[in-house]
């Protein structure tokens, strides 16, 4: 297992089109969760800060399909937003097996910084992939250990770990579940779909290792 971390300066991101446009519409576009990945793109839950103040005009980049917008911070002028991209690339990096590209993510006022865990041969293609359409700034590439509490912590953001020991303690994961997704939320002082979205999230990439385990 490895995991690689890449970097893109905003400079950098301006000879990619569909960069230069969601730059010319955002301060900010962070993707929080993937809600669902499929052939008619990846739905996902974003943190959207539009320059102009108004979500609309986000979505008039052609790969954006607005699905809801979850709440509106109007002092910190962003959205909570459901949103389906369907450009190409990133549905071919999420199309690579054994591969997980770990939430949050996204565009912010530095550049787009992407994390990535999967089995080497794997990220060997990856690498590959990206080098060809979207050279980075910079890499790191580390070993993730195969064993040991060390491990979770390599696979899973802080954020992550977090949710899952609430859900744990909450007894969420109980035989018999004490407690759902919206009561999380709300002790957790988020949407009830950042909450699905995480735990999704979650459970994917546990599910995954215990896969790559197993053989």
């Amino acid at each position: 297992m490895r995991r690689v971390r890449l970097r893109w300066d905003r400079s950098g991101l301006e000879g990619i089109e569909e960069f230069r446009q969601l730059m010319d519409k955002v301060e900010s576009y962070e993707i929080l969760a993937h809600l669902k990945l499929g052939a008619d793109g990846i739905e996902h839950l974003a943190e959207i800060k539009p320059h102009s103040g108004v979500l609309d005009d986000v979505m008039q980049i052609s790969t954006f399909d607005l699905i809801e917008v979850h709440e509106k911070d109007e002092e910190k002028g962003t959205f909570l937003a459901s949103v389906n991209l369907t450009h190409t690339l990133p549905m071919m990096v999420l199309d690579l097996e054994k591969i997980h590209l770990h939430p949050p993510y996204g565009l912010d006022p530095e550049g787009l910084e992407l994390n990535f865990t999967g089995r080497s041969d794997s990220m060997k293609r990856l690498i590959e992939l990206l080098k060809l359409m979207m050279p980075w700034d910079s890499i790191s590439i580390q070993p993730v250990k195969a064993d040991g509490p060390r491990l979770w912590k390599d696979l899973l953001t802080e954020r992550q770990i977090e949710v899952l020991r609430f859900a744990i303690d909450s007894g969420y994961y109980s035989e018999e579940r004490k407690v759902s997704v919206k009561d999380l939320a709300e002790s957790m002082g988020m949407a009830r779909s950042t909450m699905g979205g995480h735990l999704k999230l979650i459970e994917n990439i546990i599910m995954g290792k215990v896969a790559d385990d197993l053989g």
